[in-house]
């Protein structure tokens, strides 16, 4: 049988990244975030809530402590500062329509290898190798068949971020390929790092639906 090739991927983004954003969220408005992220913001108890790939999520008002959605805290780094960068650089504007690769976004092109690697080459190689799974977790995010690749959908990450993933499946002579679009608002709202962090959001998320599925057959 052939070995698979999925990587294992893990939360590489710190504590001390999220202490540092954290920091700086306390200098935002709250009822300005909400409105630009389209995020509820609640003034009564200080508390946004956000969700992410079908996971809410509970942000405090100015210590950027971010909860899971039993309110406990939880060590997923990626998610938390994905959350709080997103919050604070929301702009609030409609989105374009007009879709564009990590590569186009301003230094895309330094980063890319490393975007490959983590992302684009992961989400290949379990749709190729799970496609079913893959299916299955499009259908529980609520995703948009598109029209490209042998597999492709539209489909919101957060309130106002809305990506397309598209899928090639491999052969004997061909290994599988993946492209990730994102709507081009999102250039003025996530730099290359901000967009890497989503990278790990999204296949961290990914990894834990399909692999589940596996752990409940067996």
């Amino acid at each position: 049988m052939k070995q698979s090739k999925i990587l294992d991927i893990d939360p590489h983004f710190s504590e001390s990244s999220y202490v540092v954003n954290r920091d700086l969220f306390k200098n935002y408005d709250p009822v300005a975030m909400g409105k630009n992220s389209f995020c509820p913001y609640d003034p009564k108890n200080g508390r946004f809530e956000v969700t992410v790939l079908g996971e809410s999520y509970f942000v405090d008002h100015p210590s950027g402590k971010v909860l899971n959605a039993r309110g406990e805290e939880f060590d997923n780094y990626s998610v938390k500062i994905f959350i709080l960068r997103y919050l604070m650089n929301a702009n609030g504007n409609e989105a374009t329509n007009e879709w564009i690769s990590f590569k186009e976004f301003p230094d895309g092109t330094i980063y890319y290898s490393n975007f490959h690697k983590r992302c684009l080459q992961v989400f290949a190689q379990i749709g190729n190798e799970m496609p079913e799974h893959l299916k299955s977790y499009m259908s529980w995010l609520k995703a948009v068949p598109y029209s490209k690749g042998d597999l492709a959908w539209q489909f919101t990450v957060t309130s106002g971020v809305d990506i397309i993933w598209i899928l090639w499946f491999g052969d004997d002579e061909f290994e599988a390929e993946a492209q990730i679009l994102f709507d081009k608002k999102l250039t003025d709202v996530f730099n290359i790092k901000d967009l890497a962090i989503l990278g790990d959001v999204l296949m961290i998320s990914l990894k834990t639906f399909t692999f589940s599925l596996d752990s409940k057959k067996n």
